[in-house]
């Protein structure tokens, strides 16, 4: 057996195997939550690359929680 065919069979033995083992066990995998909304997703990143408007100051915001 030449490098080459070892080689050749190496390869087909690996995309074998996750064909048939390791992408079925994945695809049953599912968030147990259930998927998300795609506009909810996009809203979300969309706010999060946003400038943010306010700045964090410790007394504002304990002034903020006691009253």
């Amino acid at each position: 057996m030449t490098i080459a065919t070892y080689n050749k069979l190496k390869t087909e033995i690996k995309r074998e195997l996750i064909e048939e083992f390791i992408t079925p066990i994945l695809s049953e995998i599912k968030d147990p939550e259930g998927s998300y909304k795609v506009e909810f997703v996009n809203s979300v990143l969309r706010i999060a690359n946003e400038k943010t408007i306010y700045r964090y100051h410790p007394k504002e915001f304990l002034r903020i929680l006691q009253s």
